[in-house]
């Protein structure tokens, strides 16, 4: 076995686990965001934390679709250094965009904490 085959399954593998554990390891935090406001449901300030908190899981959707794009094309690219490395950029770019996204929405639930509470 080479070593772009070794590198493949351990990106597969990788990305598989990933994949798993991804869905179940998101969380914005909405939970300590809703038990520090007061409101029902009809008011604008749930109202703008559900449309923030469901963006943001659309984001972490589609930087996990990104992500395993970028890991298809470092699989598939038969030993072409172009394809490995647009690959490489691709999984560094969205690991730099989950960072953002995270960090955002941290700042933005600690402002809305500390207005609101």
């Amino acid at each position: 076995m080479n070593v772009m085959q070794k590198a493949a399954y351990a990106s597969v593998a990788l990305a598989v686990a990933s994949a798993q554990t991804a869905s179940a390891a998101i969380n914005f935090g909405t939970d300590q965001v809703q038990s520090g406001i007061k409101g029902t449901d009809a008011t604008a300030d749930s109202a703008v934390q559900r449309l923030v908190g469901n963006f943001m899981f659309f984001l972490g959707i589609l930087a996990v679709l990104y992500w395993l794009y970028g890991g298809f094309l470092i699989l598939s690219s038969g030993g072409d250094e172009e394809k490995v490395k647009k690959g490489k950029t691709i999984l560094i770019h969205v690991g730099l965009g989950l960072l953002v996204i995270f960090l955002a929405n941290s700042i933005v639930q600690w402002i809305i904490g500390k207005i609101l509470v």
